[in-house]
Parts: structure tokens; sequence; C-alpha cells
């Protein structure tokens, strides 16, 4: 019972902030001699932001890295406990974990976002939705380099896809304890 009110009010939340959110997003490439706070000026990004969007461990950079500095989101600030939280929504393409062990519960693996994430899917061809937790980082080789999320099978066909691939809007918020 709990949950299925939880859901719902997920999804209230969700088309509340959908019309307040956009896709686009910019990413930057690291090049030789930039720092975190060099990218953060440039951009007019708080350094916080740039580390928690992109869920950096430390400073350290690599050239060619790609960092996320734009991403239409909503920044909210809750004083009562603290904690900085950032809703994203993005753009991208999923498909199916390949020789995955037959589940019922709606499972993924996604790029950036931490494990324990909770996901709102949504397929653009049929406008399908579904609710899934991270639970690992998608490598970043092969076929994974054409998709953003893995969905778990019962998940993916939740969706109903038409394809193996698919179109899909992703919204997640990330949270950061405030010290």
């Amino acid at each position: 019972m709990f949950v299925k009110l939880l859901k719902k009010g997920l999804i209230i939340f969700i088309i509340f902030f959908n019309s307040h959110l956009s896709f686009s997003q910019k990413y930057h490439a690291v090049e030789k001699g930039e720092t975190l706070f060099s990218i953060s000026k440039t951009y007019k990004i708080s350094l916080d932001s740039l580390i928690l969007i992109n869920d950096l461990p430390n400073y350290n950079l690599s050239i060619g890295q790609k960092i996320l500095v734009e991403s239409k989101s909503v920044i909210e600030f809750d004083k009562s406990n603290s904690k900085k939280s950032i809703t994203l929504k993005e753009e991208g393409f999923a498909s199916s974990i390949e020789n995955e062990t037959s589940t019922d519960k709606y499972l993924a693996l996604h790029k950036s976002a931490k494990v324990g994430t909770i996901i709102f899917i949504k397929n653009q061809m049929n406008d399908n939705m579904v609710i899934v937790r991270v639970i690992g980082k998608l490598p970043d080789t092969g076929d994974n380099k054409k998709v953003n999320v893995k969905l778990s099978s019962a998940a993916f066909d939740k969706l109903n896809p038409i394809d193996r691939i698919i179109p899909i809007e992703m919204t997640y918020v990330l949270e950061e304890k405030k010290n």
C-alpha cells in the first residue's frame, strides 16, 4: 500500500515539474591546463554543482573527459535538513540488459547516476513509463556507447518497445548532504 502511494506521489511530482524542465544539456571536453574551477567560471556554474551533476569523486580531471556543464534542472535547497538536490531530466536511449537472469524487478544500469537512485523512464514513442532503481554503472564499451541506460527485461518490456533500442526521457534526483 505504501509503495503504491509513494509511486503515485513521485509520478505527480514528475508531472508537476515536467513543464519546468528542459532537455537541453551541454558538455565540455576538458583540455590541457583546465581545472574544475576554470570550467566553473567559464560556464558561470558553482564548483559544487559541477561536482554534483557529474558525480565526480575528486577534483582531478583528464584531458578529453566530458563534463556536463549545462543541464536545465531544478535546484532546491532544503534548509530543514540541509540537503541540496538537483532534479535532472535527460533524453537518451535505452536497451535491455543482455544475458540477464530473469527477474520481475525494475532495475537499471546508468552511465552516471549513483547506485540506489530512482529514475523515472518514459518511452518517447508511446509515453509508457516505468520507475527503476540503479543497481550499477553502465560500462562505457561496445553497444553501451549508443545508450544512456540499460534496463532489466521486466522494466524494458513494461515500456512496450518496438525496437531493441528506444528513445527515452529520464528524470531523477541527485542529492548532496551540505557540509
